[in-house]
Parts: C-alpha cells; structure tokens; sequence
C-alpha cells in the first residue's frame, strides 16, 4: 500500500463520512436519493476511486457552494473545505497511481454505424445494412462504441447474418477479382444493368465535345498574349480536360493550307474568333459551339448509310444479317458519303415523301434514308463546284476522317438509326423481342482514348460479357425463338433441341451456321455479301462463347485469391496459414458436398467471413489474447506506480485503433502497408499518418460519430416530432440539410486543422439551397448535394454551431421553443457542466406557443418561483432564453408564434448579461471557453478509446488542454490522443483472469 493511503483511508472515516452523514445524507440518500445518487453508500475510499466522477462533482458543488440548496443553512466554512481538500488529495494520488493505464478495453461487436463504414470501405459500395437495426445503445460518456454497451445477443446475431447475406447478394464476379454492386446481383437484368452503367458512365466521361478542342486551340493560338507562353498542345489538353491525342488532329485541320468545302469554312469560323481581350471567354466559347454544331451538322447529312444483306426467305431483322448492317455503320464513322455532296450545276434536290414505319423484322433502311434526305435538301453547304468535285469528295473524306459522324452509340432501336420513335435499350443490338448488346465505339478508341483508357473500355466489355453471358443469353433466345426462320417457319418460330448437345455447344452453332449458309447461296438473286456476313456472325458467336467458357475455368482460382484478399481486408490483418487453408477448404466443401455453383459457393464463402469473430468484433482492442506474467510491462514513460500491467498494441491492431478512431472504419492500403512494415508503432510515422488520414473525405466518420453523439443529434435524419402542417418547411429534404451542417462544419475544421474555438465563435457555416432557403441566404443555388461555405454568417444570425438549426429544432417541444431543453443542451452537451434530472414529476408548459396566454419567458419565471425547481434552472434558463429569437424549426425570428415581440437579453449565472446569440458567445468566451474544452477534451478521449474516462486519464486530459491552449488547433488534440499510453497499449490479461465474456468462437464459422 502506498505511503499516502493510510492518511486518506483515516480522513475518510473521521471526516468525509461524517460530513456526509450530517449534511448530505439528509437529501442523498436511500432509494429516492436526489439525483439518484447516494452519498451514504460509499462506505470506502475504494468505492469513491470507482466512482470518481461523481465525486469530482461534489467538489465542484461544494466549491462553487451550491449545495446544500437554499434555504438549508451551508455547512462550517472549515469542514466544507476539508472535503474538498480530501477529495483533491484523492484524485492527485489515484492519477500518480494508475498515470497511463488504458483501462478496461474489452473486445466488442462493431456498432452499427461502424459496421455500415466497413462495408462500404470494404466494398466500394454504402449499402446501409444495417437499417433495421436496433440503436445501439450508449455508454456512460455518451458514445455507442464501447465495450460497456455493445452486447451481442441471439437476435442481433441473426440480424448481423441477414446483413452479410444482404452484402454477399451484390457480389458480382469479374474474371479476375471479387466486385460489389449498388444493389443487389442476383438476376440477370442485375448484371446487365451493372455492366451496362460502367460502360456508360465511362462513355459519357470521355471529352468528346468539339467545342470544346476550338477552345482549347484557341488559348494555344493566343497562349502569349494569355500568359502561357510555354504551354504546349499537350499542357493544354491536360489542363482543358481534352485528349491529348485528339487535340493535334484537330489543330492540324484548322491549319491545313489545302483547305475546301467543310474544311475551309471551318477555317474561316475559326478565323474570325476573336482575339484574348476583344471579347469575353463567354463569348469565345460560344462561337466555338457554333463551330461544333457545324461541324455536327455536316457529319449528320454525310453520314454513311447501310441496310442489311437481302436473303429471299429470310427477314431484314436476322440477327447474322441485322448484325452485319451495324458492323457496317461501326467501321465506317469516319468516312463520308460523297453521293450525298450536290453540283452547283444539278436542279434543285426532289424532297422525297417519308415512307411509314416498316413493320416487324423489316428493312429501315429505306424510312431513314428518305429522312437524311430530307433533311439536307435545304443544306447549301453541300453544293460544290461541279467542275472541282474531286477535290471537294476528298475535302470532305478529309473533315470525317478527323470528325466522325458519332464517337460512340449508346442506343439502337427496331429503326435504327431512326430514334424518333423507338431509343431501344442502353447498348442494345436492336433486335426484336431477344436480347442483344452490339458495340460501336471504334471512333472513340481510335481517336481520343490513349492506351490506358482503350485497355479500360477493351475491359468493361469483356467483363460485360463475362458478368451478364449475353451472347449465350442472346444465343438460346434466338435459337427458340428465331432460329426456326432458316428452315422456313417464320421470323418468330424455334428450332428443337438437340438430343445430344447443349444448345450453346459448338457444333449445334456451326450446324446452324451451314444451314444459314446454304440458304444464302441456295438463290443466286441473294446479296453476294450474304455468305461472308453469315460466316463472321457464327464465328464470332462460337468465338466469344468458347473463349467465355476458358476465361471461367481460368477465372476460379483468382476468384479464391481475391477471396483471400477480401478475407484479410475484412480482418484488418494478414490471414493466418491456417485461416487461409481452411477459407479455401470451406469453398470447396460447398461446391462438392453442397453442390453449389461456384458463384454461388464464393457469396457463400464471402457471408462467412463477414460473420467470422475476426470481422464482426473489434478484437485489435485486446490485440492478441492472454499474456504471460513474464511478458507484461508494468512501467514505463507516463506510467505511475499502481498502473495494472500493459503492453504494446502490434502494429496491425494499432492501425484499426486509428482508422476507427479517425474514419469509423477499417484501415486503408496505405496504413496496412506501414502496419506491415512495422514503422507505425515510431511515433513520426503513427503522427505522419494521423496527419495524412485527417484529409482524407472519409474523416466525415468521425465528424458525424463523435460530433453526432456528443452533442446528440446522431439520429435526428429520423427525428418527426415537427409538426408538418405547421411547419410545412420542413420536409425531408430540410431535415437532411439541417443534420448535415454541423458534420460538414466540423469535418472542414479537422480537416483544414481549424481552432477548436471555431465551433462556438466561427462566422461562417455550410449550406445547401434548401437550408439556405431556411435561413433566408441568398444566392444558393443548385441540387442538394451543392454545399458552399457561407462566411460572415452573423448578417443571418448564423455562424458556429449554436445557432445551427438541427439543434434548435430537435431542442423544440414541436408548436413551441423550449429554453429549458435548449439551455440544457448547452450547458451539458457544449460545456460539460453535470446537471442531476429533473425531479419525477415537472409541470407541463402550454405545448402550442401561438394558443398561450404568455411568452415562454414568463411562463417560465413563474415556474422558478418554486424553489424546488430554481436551483437547476438558474443554471440553464437563461442559456436556452438567449435563443428565443430562433423558432421551433431554427428559422431566425422577431416575433414568436402568437405574434407577440421575443425578448433575447438575459442575465447569466453570475450576473452577467447578454443579447441573443451574440450575448451568449460573449459569456462563454468570457466566463465558460475553458469547460468547453475540457468538456471537448473529455469527449474526444472516451470517443478515441472506446471507453468512459477514469482517473488515470486526468493527466493525460490536462496535457491535452494545454497543448489545446496554444492556437487551439485541432491536431493539438487529436496527435496528443494518438500518442497517449492509453491509446497506443492495453491492458494485459493475465492467463488466468480471461473475460468469459466477448465474440464468438472462431471455430463456430
């Protein structure tokens, strides 16, 4: 025992517990103790160590003389300050005790949020899984990422196995790695629409606008005189966002000398830009979109036109001659068709009258050629010297060769080209009532895509194929529904299966290729062109499907190693020897025993891992298990003498500690790297990692777990205690913007490293259109993923997070404000200040403001008068008072629901006064600002280390709000939680003392 126990032991007896008795035990005491809590229970000094903080709170009390409450007559001056004194004697010795101890850690399930993170950082994808899941409950300093709350029970077990089926369900296989999806793969429209959207969002992300190379020309012609003298095509592709391989092209164009036709006039528009100063960008940039529309105009009325091979007996709409027909348009995009050029001595061109739309399985051809037409008849410049038209056919092979007609297709109808009443399906080949996707892209690779990105589009369709099987999809279609024309049934008749094959298999697809061949040379009236299409469109049929079916057997053995990947990304650690054994042993067991396909065997495979201990808990926060005696550490820098045993978290688990703390998820690539490398446990790489990942987006976790849970709107996305009628504000759409102000305001503040203070004193916030519309901002405008940074909020009477409206509304009783729950919040959730509930029965405030006979501030002076009920709201009131200029929705006011003018100016504890929002900054920055550091300090900590707070942490938190002293910068804190003892060890378990509490089994998965 140490030398100073035996005092503190004999000052308990003779003079805390007598004190206690006749002063305190009269209110504090018993079953109905005040503020439940009883003070006569603690019979030891070992108790009150346990329960520290509440008896750091009696002597804040008993020094501020507070208690006993008026009227009861204060105890002697002396003995009050004995108390006080033991109690400050007691704290000095428990810290030097125990300095450094990280304290009761135990091993816990994710919460639910954490959960949610580590799926979409592990997946690329934010399913959400966790919905219908209960709200994980808090622990004692507020927070639901502790040990002390986070119980696993039978049903949330179930529901945890439901969220990792849900997870496997978007699983979709590439040849090479395991993906996830949106939304769930589990048909095959599924995987057609996720394959289809990748290739889209890659089309549509290409640079293909025209103009926009004019202009990029445009600022290289006039680079000096826009001071980028030294740029070059290529520097200006890159900083225009065009290709640099395209850009040339078309700067060549503009300067061919032997310029005719299209080329010249496009010379001329080009010419006649103006120069850098003359006119505006703006206007710069328009006549380069006249100059592509131009130049589009011209591509569409010379485009190469195409109909299918004719094959008596057979329709236009086969699929071996319909398909010809698109390769056709594919191959020639950049060409252009000189009969639709017109000499200046030929009569004016004939209008031809439109044909109807062709019926099912027959030609377009001839409706979209009346329609091009058409639409060059009036198109002058198409007219061309008849006596030089060679060299205009060659200007104009010249302009499509650099412009095609479109870079890409997207979209094929039963019509096509003619979309004006069928768009067909995103990549569809267009045919009718069967699947089908056909590409058309070869302008686009050819001219803007550079090597990477050819080898990324050559990809998305192979994986399409791979992902969705459409060509055999397409294939049994076609055989079923189709085939049955080449002997003569109809456009929409089958062919019968065949005895001794698989429909897909190659020899049935050759033998239907030799009777569409014979059929084609069965007429010599045929298209000669006819055989050969037939031929490439089997070939190319029976190709994809062989070559399909070896890039799946090839396929499985990367899909085990990207399962194994998966699994020690999961588990924020490399897998064992035996892990990775039994994983692989596991997937073979369902493919063999369970005879399950091998994707079905993988998703399976995949609900295991996520259900598995080594996932599903938080098991870095004991690190490794039980240690030896003669392996603890008892002492070391920081330690005291009485700290329980420690040692050293290993590098991986501290890499979890820190990306949970920081993201609310698992560690990236880059933390494992230094993880494996063991340099993360030197403190220069732990900070330079810190540091890195505090601008990393994914900060956001932190922003919205601790900020959300420390000041208590973490689930306000849910709150519908707003009356809508009457507020019809506020909708959906307001209560997002309104929860995620104060997540991006402190997420920007950590990130740009910001004063702590700029929480309560900033003049600036985020908003979006709706909430700027809400607090009457102008010039917001934009979807409601458009946030902007407001400064000089104060002209709004915003600014920090006091005034932000998912406070004031959530502290709104729904008709009317509340002071009491406003004030309260401050009070307790801004500053820390300990108030004790209310007693168990409170009279009830008029809950409709505009139907009460007074203003909340009456009523409430007049439920002061009890004497009761004063003491606590002397200590709020007037905090929650400061902000009646703020509605029950947050809206700014003047006057409140009945109409009658709100008064803002109050009186503090203490005596001091203030007006409104800017009144109550004041009294803090003067009277309050260090509690609210400490009360930030405090918070931060137990949020960091998944724990609440005990004595041994005292020293660590009186460093934290030194360091915090300085600028008050957020990195102060932060850094000094990351470097502490108590976050970077544990407490050691000694062999025979194992919680029988905790995860799972591993051997149960």
């Amino acid at each position: 025992m140490l030398v100073a126990e035996p005092a503190l032991n004999r000052q308990f007896e003779q003079t805390v517990r007598p004190f206690v008795a006749k002063y305190c035990a009269g209110c504090h005491s018993g079953p109905s103790a005040a503020a439940q809590f009883d003070l006569k229970s603690y019979t030891s000094v070992d108790l009150v160590s346990r329960d520290f903080p509440r008896w750091a709170l009696v002597m804040a009390r008993l020094t501020a003389h507070e208690m006993p409450p008026k009227p009861v007559p204060p105890p002697p001056a002396e003995a009050t300050q004995r108390v006080i004194d033991w109690i400050r004697t007691l704290r000095t010795e428990e810290i030097r005790k125990a300095a450094g101890d990280p304290g009761p850690v135990p091993a816990r399930r994710l919460s639910s949020a954490e959960y949610n993170y580590t799926i979409r950082d592990l997946t690329g994808e934010d399913m959400q899984v966790t919905r219908e899941f209960p709200v994980d409950p808090a622990n004692p300093a507020g927070f639901d990422n502790s040990g002390e709350s986070l119980t696993m029970s039978p049903a949330l077990l179930n529901k945890y196995l439901r969220a990792a089926r849900e997870v496997s369900d978007h699983m979709v296989l590439s040849p090479d790695s395991i993906d996830f999806a949106p939304y769930p793969m589990l048909v095959d429209t599924d995987r057609e629409k996720y394959a289809i959207q990748r290739i889209m969002r890659f089309y549509t992300s290409q640079p293909t606008n025209y103009a926009d190379y004019f202009y990029a020309a445009w600022q290289y012609q006039n680079r000096a005189a826009l001071g980028k003298s030294g740029a070059t095509l290529a520097s200006l592709a890159a900083d225009s966002k065009v290709s640099a391989r395209y850009l040339p092209l078309v700067w060549e164009i503009l300067h061919d000398k032997d310029a005719l036709g299209p080329v010249l006039k496009l010379q001329q528009m080009w010419q006649a830009l103006p120069a850098p100063g003359a006119e505006s960008a703006d206007v710069v940039r328009a006549k380069c979109t006249a100059m592509r529309d131009f130049v589009v105009r011209i591509r569409a009325h010379t485009a190469m036109q195409f109909a299918a091979p004719i094959v008596r007996g057979l329709p236009a709409g086969s699929q071996p001659l319909l398909n010809w027909k698109l390769q056709e348009f594919a191959s020639h995009r950049r060409e252009s068709d000189p009969r639709d050029l017109r000499n200046d001595t030929d009569p004016p061109p004939v209008v031809p009258e439109i044909p109807k739309y062709p019926g099912l399985h027959q030609e377009a051809a001839p409706r979209w050629a009346a329609l091009s037409a058409k639409a060059r008849a009036g198109d002058t410049d198409l007219i061309v010297p008849a006596a030089e038209r060679s060299g205009y056919e060659a200007a104009f092979s010249r302009f499509a060769h650099v412009f095609p007609d479109t870079f890409y297709v997207t979209e094929r109808g039963r019509y096509f080209p003619d979309d004006s009443q069928d768009k067909g399906r995103l990549l569809s080949a267009g045919y009718h009532s069967v699947i089908g996707f056909f590409r058309d892209d070869t302008p686009l690779m050819e001219l803007i895509l550079d090597e990477k990105g050819r080898h990324e589009l050559d990809r998305l369709w192979d994986e399409f194929e791979f992902i969705a099987n459409f060509t055999a999809r397409t294939w049994i279609q076609y055989f079923f529904n189709q085939s049955g024309e080449v002997q003569g049934k109809g456009a929409e008749s089958a062919t019968e299966r065949p005895a001794d094959h698989e429909v897909t298999d190659e020899p049935v697809i050759l033998a239907m290729r030799d009777a569409y061949l014979k059929k084609a040379v069965a007429d010599p009236r045929n298209d000669p062109i006819a055989p050969k299409a037939i031929s490439e469109h089997f070939e190319r049929v029976n190709t994809t499907l062989r070559n399909l079916e070896k890039e799946r057997r090839e396929s499985e053995p990367k899909h085990l190693e990207a399962l194994a990947r998966l699994a020690a990304r999961a588990y924020r650690r490399p897998l064992t020897k035996a892990e990775r054994e039994d994983l692989i042993a596991y997937y073979h067991t369902l493919r063999t025993k369970n005879a399950l396909s091998h994707e079905d065997a993988i998703r399976e495979s995949i609900v295991g891992i996520l259900m598995s201990p080594d996932f599903l808990y938080r098991l870095d926060l004991v690190d490794d298990g039980p240690v030896a005696p003669s392996r603890t550490i008892r002492t070391s820098a920081g330690s005291g003498p009485g700290a329980p045993a420690r040692r050293p978290l290993s590098a991986y688990a501290l890499a979890s500690r820190l990306s949970y703390f920081l993201w609310c998820s698992l560690p990236d690539e880059e933390l494992l790297r230094h993880a494996a490398a063991g340099d993360l446990l030197k403190t220069d790489v732990l900070l330079a990692q810190t540091r890195r990942m505090l601008q990393d987006e994914r900060v956001s976790g932190l922003a919205t777990e601790f900020t959300g849970n420390w000041l208590g709107f973490r689930h306000f996305e849910t709150n519908n205690s707003v009356d809508r009628e009457r507020f019809p504000e506020f909708n959906n759409d307001l209560r997002e913007a309104m929860f995620q102000e104060p997540v991006r305001y402190i997420a920007d503040a950590v990130r740009n490293n910001r004063s702590i203070l700029d929480l309560l004193y900033g003049d600036y916030t985020f908003v979006n259109p709706v909430l700027a519309a809400h607090y009457r901002i102008p010039g917001v405008t934009g979807d409601a993923n458009h946030w902007v940074r407001v400064d000089e909020a104060g002209k709004y009477a915003r600014g920090g997070l006091l005034p932000m409206a998912v406070f004031l509304t959530q502290n709104s009783p729904g008709l009317r404000t509340s002071p009491v729950k406003r004030g309260n919040w401050v009070v307790q959730r801004v500053l820390g200040e300990v108030i004790p509930p209310p007693p168990p029965v409170v009279p009830e405030l008029p809950s409709d403001e505009a139907k009460s006979d007074l203003p909340v501030r009456d009523m409430l002076a007049k439920h002061r008068e009890n004497p009761v009920c004063a003491t606590c709201h002397a200590r709020f009131d007037s905090f929650g008072l400061a902000f009646e200029g703020y509605g029950p929705v947050g809206d700014a006011r003047t006057k409140d629901l009945a109409g009658r003018a709100v008064e803002t100016r109050v009186t503090y504890p203490g005596g001091s006064q203030g007006d409104g929002l800017e009144g109550l900054k004041t009294y803090i920055r003067e009277h309050r600002q260090q509690g609210f550091v400490d009360n930030l300090s405090r918070k931060l900590l137990a949020y960091a280390l998944n724990r609440s707070l005990q004595l041994s942490d005292e020293a660590l938190l009186d460093s934290m709000e030194k360091l915090a002293a300085g600028e008050y910068r957020f990195d102060s804190l932060i850094e000094s939680v990351v470097t502490s003892p108590q976050f970077r060890n544990r407490r050691v378990l000694e062999v025979h003392a194992v919680a029988q509490s905790g995860p799972p089994s591993r051997k149960a998965n």
